[in-house]
Parts: C-alpha cells; structure tokens; sequence
C-alpha cells in the first residue's frame, strides 16, 4: 500500500525540482494542515525531466485516506475528490 501511496504521490507533485526537504514549506501535505505533521518520510527522487535527485518530504498521515480500499462508489468518489484536491493545490504550490 505505502508504493501505491508514493506513486500516487508521484503522479501529482514530483514533476517540480524546485523544492527541498530542508525547506519545511516543500513538505507535501493537506493543504488544511495548520500543525505539525505526526509521521514524515523523506525520499530521494530522480525523474526523467530533473537534472539531479531532489530530497522530498512526504506527510503520509494526510493521505492515509487514499490508502483504504473503498466499500462503495460513495467512499470511491470521495477518494476521486480528494486526489483532485490534492492534484490542484500541487500544481498551484509547487
């Protein structure tokens, strides 16, 4: 689950070299955050369009929602308007 978790991460924010972990703003995270985050990875990532690996910074306690499997299409749905959610306040910060 936590692979799918950062390829789906991937998908939406790692396309940017622009941000590092050492900058507590290049966290990604819920744009609602207003406290600390309980549990962060870090992660190296080199994509095809970056010249060098960047270190990112990963809250994955605001995205545990996208790791359960949905019981049904109204729990599917929710999970397909939080990825836009996300998906938008990415390409808007980052």
């Amino acid at each position: 689950m936590q692979k799918y978790l950062l390829f789906t991460l991937a998908l939406f924010v790692f396309d940017s070299n622009t941000a590092l972990a050492s900058d507590p703003a290049a966290c990604i995270k819920a744009a609602t955050r207003t406290s600390a985050c309980p549990h962060q990875i870090y992660r190296a990532v080199r994509l095809p369009n970056m010249e060098k690996a960047a270190l990112r910074c990963i809250c994955v306690t605001d995205f545990i929602p996208l790791l359960t499997e949905p019981e049904n299409a109204e729990q599917r749905l929710a999970q397909l308007r939080l990825k836009q959610q996300f998906k938008a306040h990415f390409q808007d910060t980052m």
